[in-house]
């Protein structure tokens, strides 16, 4: 038994006056082997990331790092990053967005890590409490009152908070590597992903041949720039078939394809089900 009294104690504010963070986007990613988002980036989001359990792998700018129950990541605004899951251990991985925040410590507004900082630690004592959160921020989602964004951005700045004490605690540093003009590639296609996007079109926009783009993008990414650019409007529709009534046609277009049946075509070929079987299958599981 104890009494703790904090009336006294001094507070030290870790966010700037007026700068605490907001909620922008919560998801859940559990119980599909073939879930994998292609690399991607957010203009204006920190992401917070939380494994609850299964197996996979993330890969932020070109370093990759496994993944097991109790790890967390941080997903800085403008990294470059990918997420597979295993296919034996599904991963059942949570993100929390973030947004409109600076840290008293920090130079830049919404970001958190130091330079050089390893994106991904494990949350040990912390984890118990992590999880809560996130389910917390689960259940306000589905059981909404005039209440519920005030409190959501109340706990996300709790989470951000954890997450600042646990990456401040122990930082783990690491080498940055050098970037390439590959990256600027990926950043105009998540950019134009829906427009028509060829290797001539890129040719012209960075002014280098299509073989040397088409070759440099493969070696750092792992899939042509083409093929990447189908994966990404894919990723997107995938969202899109879980998280809306959206239906087929206006999918297809908002993804840039006018031809819903080569959408469908397309969907089905590269994740097994076809879109309104994969909707059927993993939408259910958001209630």
């Amino acid at each position: 038994m104890f009494l703790e009294k904090y009336g006294e104690k001094e507070r030290t504010n870790i966010f700037e006056p007026d700068s605490r963070p907001r909620l922008a986007r919560l998801s859940h990613s559990f119980d599909n082997p073939a879930w994998k988002y292609q690399y991607h980036m957010h203009k204006a989001e920190t992401e917070l990331v939380y494994i609850e359990g299964g197996a996979g792998t993330y890969t932020v700018n070109t370093s990759t790092y496994p993944l097991e129950k109790g790890c967390i990541l941080i997903i800085e605004q403008g990294a470059i990053h990918a997420l597979s899951s295993d296919a034996t251990h599904p991963l059942n991985c949570w993100t929390c967005a973030i947004t409109d925040y600076k840290l008293c410590d920090h130079p830049d507004r919404g970001f958190m890590l130091p330079a050089n900082v390893c994106p991904r630690t494990r949350a040990e004592k912390h984890e118990d409490f992590i999880c809560g959160l996130f389910r917390e921020l689960d259940l306000l989602r589905r059981k909404p009152s005039p209440s519920s964004l005030t409190i959501c951005d109340t706990l996300a700045a709790a989470l951000t908070s954890v997450y600042y004490h646990i990456f401040r605690s122990d930082p783990q540093t690491e080498r940055q590597k050098d970037s390439s003009f590959a990256r600027d590639i990926l950043i105009y296609i998540n950019e134009n992903y829906a427009s028509p996007i060829s290797l001539s079109r890129l040719a012209d926009e960075f002014h280098i041949s299509k073989d040397h783009i088409s070759h440099e993008f493969s070696k750092v990414y792992g899939i042509s720039p083409i093929n990447y650019v189908i994966d990404r409007r894919l990723n997107e529709a995938k969202w899109m078939l879980i998280n809306t009534s959206d239906s087929l046609v206006s999918i297809s277009r908002k993804i840039g394809y006018d031809n819903t049946s080569h959408f469908c075509h397309l969907f089905e070929k590269r994740m097994k089900y076809a879109p309104l079987e994969f909707r059927e299958i993993y939408r259910k599981d958001l209630t």
